[in-house]
């Protein structure tokens, strides 16, 4: 049996795990993004958790065919570049730190692109040769599989959707643009947007605090000012789609991220606009479903990236 070590790096936690060529995940260990505030410091800790994971496992690092890591971007063919969540790690080579202290092949991925990959090979995105993911969650991202093959464009950045400009001179987004998706149909901007019309809403001034999950209650719940948040939400998510529709012509769109949880009430709406704004024969090959590795996503999709690595 071949095993690999996948590494999913996030703004408030990193998780490594050790599984298999099928994706099965055999052991994990999470700890806090905010316990190693440097790059350097963040390395030498996953690769003791690597370690650590190995000797439990009963099995040498030597013994592992590759890692593989998913990170927030952007990056540059393996290093980090400036990222608002990681600010010191900025300029660590992910790739070629972790390969000098373990001593195995390293493959590092945008993570959009990485929960892609793990779709692709593992969960809804099976059987198909053309697939875009998209993640929806705090931010927006995508990943592309194109002719069975992963895409990832010049620096391994292809994928950032969330910062189209939608809405010329709209909300102000992290990236510096204004209008971008992510400002307009993320989970952030559900937050924001149900904050600026709390005292509109007879569901939302009842709650001391408006985050993303307590509109997406308060539209169940009938409140018409949360049902409008919802339904412009799914719109843009919509015409963004269309986008990807028309560019890649893809037979499967996967929708993940935590946002999608919600994905009882929001499919239907979000493939009804994606339809209104896409080309009728692009849109007709195209089947858009929800993810289906759950909260597994980021270390699956990491143990992909090491498939591909290994190979």
């Amino acid at each position: 049996m071949a095993y690999f070590a996948g590494v999913d790096i996030g703004g408030t936690k990193i998780a490594v795990g050790l599984g298999t060529e099928n994706g099965k995940i055999l052991l994990e260990e999470r700890f806090p993004t905010a316990e190693v505030e440097r790059g350097d410091e963040g390395l030498t800790r996953i690769a003791a958790v690597v370690r650590e994971l190995c000797d439990r496992q009963q099995i040498a690092v030597r013994d592992l065919a590759a890692v593989g890591v998913g990170s927030p971007g952007p990056l540059d063919h393996g290093t980090l570049l400036r990222t608002a969540n990681l600010p010191l790690w900025e300029g660590i080579n992910l790739s070629a730190g972790l390969h000098n202290l373990l001593q195995i092949p390293c493959r590092v991925e945008n993570d959009a692109t990485a929960a892609g990959m793990g779709e692709w090979m593992f969960g809804a995105g099976r059987g198909v040769n053309d697939m875009v993911y998209v993640t929806v969650s705090t931010g927006i991202g995508a990943g592309f599989i194109a002719n069975g093959q992963l895409y990832g464009g010049e620096q391994g950045n292809a994928g950032e959707l969330g910062h189209v400009v939608m809405e010329p001179g709209g909300p102000l987004c992290h990236c510096g643009n204004r209008g971008c998706l992510e400002t307009l149909a993320s989970g952030t901007a559900i937050a924001r947007i149900g904050q600026e019309q709390k005292e509109n809403s007879p569901y939302l001034r009842a709650v001391d605090r408006v985050d993303a999950p307590t509109v997406f209650a308060g539209a169940r719940a009938k409140d018409d000012v949360c049902q409008k948040i919802i339904d412009d939400m799914a719109r843009n998510l919509g015409r963004g789609l269309s986008f990807l529709v028309n560019l890649q012509n893809p037979a499967r769109i996967v929708l993940g991220g935590g946002v999608m949880e919600n994905g009882d009430m929001l499919l239907p709406m979000v493939i009804k606009y994606t339809e209104n704004y896409s080309m009728p024969a692009l849109f007709k090959a195209a089947d858009i479903v929800l993810a289906g590795l759950g909260q597994d996503s980021g270390l699956a999709g990491a143990l992909a990236v090491a498939l591909v690595a290994r190979i």
